[in-house]
């Protein structure tokens, strides 16, 4: 293994060895933190972490130096993993790297990390032209990107880079989709199921009735649509009455989001006038309340942009022929994208992620790295 090679390695296992845990990410903050300043980098921790239930104080900012005018490039990474991740074991194999099975392994997205790490320790070795570099260290991306949502982003001059949490190396993310979470409360008239069922409104078969008139699932190739909370009832003798479901639509196109959802709002409204009925000679109708909020806007990099060339040149070089695709979840380069960031999403080389059987492929990793430092050497604005 080459010594740039070993120091990646070596860089990354420091990393998984912290825990941090999405909301338990205060130690890998200072630490990286410290690290940047070591690297030359000015560091500016911004106050996200204040915002939520969260240890730590906020989001890393390192501001490195370049040798040559240009705009900044960005380079970002998320420092919190899923569960389980505590005390992770690594086990170091020849061509790639697991957990001993009892965690994850932390790749996702502490390999991220390693490669922004080692592309800074490069340049300040490297005796050539390069643009300054802006990194940012998010916290809480795996639950709900609370630190992307949060950042202070006014502190950065740039606009444009990549962000590193995807798996494989082959695949640039430049799509993601734009995401509505969907709550719905039914609010029927509860009735004794035994005696007269009659004088009831099933929130139950109300809410039912709308699914049924509902296109769920693939609605085409750029969109989708779930349900996937239901709560309600509480004993078998009652027509239910209230009735609670939660879901989304995520869909690439903005129009055909805004389409989805008016769809499936108008499916409880036809399900309303459905069952209404006279009851004691009075009208009574169930309710329904459906409230429909933006989790997270689309991603769209169009693939002529100059950091997508940039990547998929610097592939070539490593006999990769990256592809430049969407993907139908989303990461932090949603919400940055919201706050007018372009930053296409390079995988580092990890596999099952989220799970205990996660790995971390070197080969690709240290491509990965090799891209990212091409890509930032290239880059001028």
């Amino acid at each position: 293994m080459k010594d740039q090679e070993q120091r990646l390695v070596d860089t990354f296992l420091s990393l998984i060895k912290i825990d941090s845990e999405s909301f338990n990410e205060k130690t890998i903050q200072e630490f990286l933190a410290n690290r940047l300043k070591e690297l030359g980098c000015k560091v500016y921790v911004d106050n996200a972490g204040k915002k939520y239930n969260t240890t730590a104080k906020g989001n890393v900012m390192g501001f490195f130096p370049g040798t040559t005018k240009s705009q900044p490039v960005v380079l970002s990474a998320h420092m919190d993993t899923v569960s389980p991740g505590k005390n992770i074991k690594p086990i170091v194999k020849k061509t790639r790297i697991t957990s001993d099975g009892t965690t994850i392994l932390g790749a996702d997205d502490k390999a991220g990390i390693a490669i922004i790490l080692e592309v800074l320790r490069t340049l300040k070795d490297k005796n050539q032209l390069y643009p300054p570099v802006e990194v940012v260290f998010t916290l809480t991306e795996e639950s709900g990107m609370q630190g992307a949502k949060n950042l202070d982003y006014k502190k950065l001059k740039g606009r444009e880079g990549l962000i590193l949490d995807n798996e494989e190396v082959g695949e640039l993310l430049v799509q993601g989709p734009a995401v509505n979470t969907i709550e719905v409360w039914v609010k029927g008239l509860a009735a004794h199921a035994g005696v007269c069922p009659e004088k009831g409104i099933s929130a139950l078969e109300v809410a039912a009735y709308a699914l049924s008139q509902m296109k769920l699932g693939r609605i085409d190739k750029e969109t989708v649509a779930n349900f996937g909370v239901v709560q309600g009832g509480r004993v078998t003798n009652v027509v239910m009455d209230e009735l609670y479901l939660k879901g989304e639509a995520r869909s690439l196109n903005n129009a055909k989001l805004d389409k989805q959802t008016a769809h499936m709002k108008a499916c409880f409204e036809k399900a309303v006038k459905h069952f209404t009925k006279k009851i004691d000679g009075k009208i009574r109708k169930p309710q329904v309340k459906f409230v429909a909020v933006q989790r997270y806007p689309a991603v769209h990099v169009p693939k002529g942009h100059p950091m997508v060339k940039a990547v998929l040149a610097a592939g070539k070089k490593q006999g990769l022929d990256i592809r430049a695709v969407a993907s139908g979840g989303g990461c932090d380069a949603n919400i940055l994208s919201g706050f007018g960031f372009t930053l296409p999403n390079l995988g580092v080389g990890c596999r099952n992620c989220h799970t205990p059987a996660e790995t971390l492929e070197l080969n690709e990793f240290f491509k990965a790295f090799q891209i990212t430092l091409s890509a930032v050497l290239a880059y001028r604005k």
